[in-house]
């Protein structure tokens, strides 16, 4: 018997038109480790809530849900709340106590589990996943992969049988995003639990899965291995081929066999490597994509810089910053490290305790920058913070209405960049985390700004999105314009900065380009790097420089 089956089943939202699932059919067998991916607003996320029959959002549901044999709808109340748990993308969404350990019981208390089950369920979940130093803790004062952690626990407390995981690691930084998926790994093996769960960061998370479902459009247009995933992926061609993860995508580009086996992961695709016949070193008219050292003036300076929320609790300390016109720089740092600070400093909504800020050389005043009128652009970590207006289509007038009938022109460009016709009459809170990105980010471009602050630009984007913003920052860093992103997807900053920094215990620490900096990193890294590292094939952070260096010569490639 199937833990869980959809027949036939479609969903509108109250008030639209277009179906946001439709005709979707599947079966999840008990215990099975289920990766559903696909673009922004394919309709992953509804079909999740779905399935948690106490967050179905208001709309009309056509066909059938059962688990366990028995309709959705007909299910008692507490087996629903108990045996159906989920998790969100964003950690503060979920959580409604000012304690962690009241947040971790809260759960169990709504369903009226006894003191001394409370007590024992603790206990064994928090031992479980290493949580005890933190249940004393306020939950303001979390990281997010504590604060995610602490959600899994509070579900995990209620023993589900079914574990729903709607993009968990959007918001952790690449180490805590790994332990998160390896220890909901252990919980299915060590269980039984089924898992079905959402992610766009798919190098660490598609190894995982016994099975891939691909959505599209609310549709469900595969259903199957990782590995036969990955074939139909590529032959569906542009807007599924960019779902495929590096690893597997290297091999594609540098060719494999029919009949060889697909390496998924990079301790797979390092002994791959290795049973290629050729080890050639790299060739010298191979050099390194480069960017120029930047000189001159900076755009932006800032100077021994200190900052904290509380006169106790330093956040940025003695951190001194450049950035210069025509870079485009990712700034990396743990959960909690201060990057969101930082941007909102450089943004001048945040004063600094001490130290000195200068634009264009002028030293800043106190008075901050605010106002859409000003020369600098910042996007914060929740794009919904920056939406002002009923439509999509509104804020796109409110962004271009300054530049006249230029504005309106450079407005219908970006609503055909960004694909945002069919989004227009929508409200903007209504979109999916990875459409709310691509209107803010439009909205953004369309304004006359020389430095754009950008607080974790690509979380809940799909591939597909994150190539055309990669496309458009780089494309406005050679006009000569200036971007400083935070982020956590070592992926897209190879292939969009210009310049990496670090920030660690207050601090930016190891700067440097993009090259250098990747490969002298274990852990913020890519998985090409990783894979190709002390392998005797040419070491490269990209896919595409690996593509370029391996290949040597038109018409040969340094694996045959």
């Amino acid at each position: 018997m199937s833990d869980l089956k959809c027949v036939r089943v479609g969903f509108n939202y109250a008030g639209t038109s277009s179906p946001a699932v439709q005709d979707l059919s599947l079966s999840i067998a008990p215990g099975e480790f289920v990766l559903l991916c696909g673009p922004s607003g394919c309709g992953k996320t509804t079909l999740l809530r779905l399935i948690k029959r106490e967050l179905r959002p208001a709309g009309q549901m056509t066909g059938e849900i059962r688990y366990g044999g028995i309709p959705l709808q007909d299910l008692p109340a507490r087996r629903a709340a108990g045996e159906i748990g989920m998790v969100f993308q964003h950690p503060e969404h979920q959580i409604v106590m000012e304690n962690a350990l009241q947040e971790l019981v809260f759960g169990m208390e709504n369903l009226g589990f006894s003191s001394d089950l409370m007590r024992r369920r603790a206990a064994e979940t928090t031992a479980y996943l290493g949580l005890e130093k933190i249940l004393s803790r306020r939950t303001e004062f979390l990281s997010g992969g504590q604060k995610q952690l602490l959600n899994l626990a509070s579900v995990l407390a209620l023993r589900p049988r079914l574990l729903l995981l709607d993009e968990p690691t959007g918001h952790l930084d690449p180490v805590a995003a790994v332990r998160f998926l390896h220890t909901v790994k252990r919980l299915n093996e060590e269980t039984g639990m089924t898992v079905i769960f959402t992610e766009h960061r798919l190098e660490e998370a598609y190894p995982l899965a016994d099975r891939v479902l691909v959505m599209n459009r609310g549709r469900l247009c595969f259903n199957g291995s990782p590995r036969e995933g990955i074939r139909w992926m590529k032959e569906s061609g542009p807007g599924h081929q960019e779902l495929i993860p590096a690893v597997p995508s290297l091999v594609l580009q540098t060719g494999v066999s029919e009949g060889d086996s697909l390496p998924l992961t990079v301790k797979e695709g390092r002994e791959w490597l290795r049973e290629r016949k050729s080890r050639p070193s790299l060739s010298s008219s191979d050099p390194e994509r480069s960017h120029p050292e930047p000189s001159g003036q900076p755009l932006l300076s800032l100077r021994r810089v200190d900052f904290g929320y509380a006169p106790e609790e330093a956040v940025l300390k003695q951190t001194s910053f450049d950035v210069f016109s025509g870079e485009c720089v990712a700034v990396f740092g743990g959960n909690g490290s201060g990057k969101s600070t930082l941007l909102q400093v450089m943004a001048g909504l945040l004063h600094p305790n001490s130290g000195s800020i200068r634009y264009r050389g002028r030293k800043w005043t106190r008075r901050p920058l605010r106002g859409r009128s000003r020369p600098i652009g910042y996007l914060p970590q929740n794009p919904e913070a920056y939406f002002l207006h009923e439509t999509v289509e509104a804020e796109l007038q409110a962004a271009s209405r300054h530049a006249g009938e230029e504005g309106r022109q450079r407005r219908e460009e970006a609503i055909s960049r960004f694909s945002l016709t069919s989004l227009l009459s929508r409200h903007p809170h209504d979109l999916s985390g990875g459409e709310m990105q691509k209107v803010a980010l439009a909205c953004l471009l369309l304004r006359d700004l020389e430095l754009l602050l950008l607080d974790e630009p690509t979380k809940g984007v799909d591939p597909g999105c994150k190539s055309l913003f990669s496309r458009l920052l780089k494309s406005w860093a050679e006009q000569g314009k200036t971007v400083v992103l935070t982020t956590h997807d070592v992926e897209f900053a190879a292939v969009t900065a210009t310049r990496c920094s670090l920030l660690f215990d207050g601090e930016l620490l190891a700067s440097g380009a993009v090259g250098p900096f990747f490969r002298q990193n274990d852990f913020y890294t890519t998985a090409v790097y990783r894979m190709t590292r002390d392998t005797g094939v040419p070491e490269a952070v990209t896919v595409e420089e690996a593509v370029r260096l391996w290949q040597g010569q038109p018409g040969r490639s340094v694996l045959s």
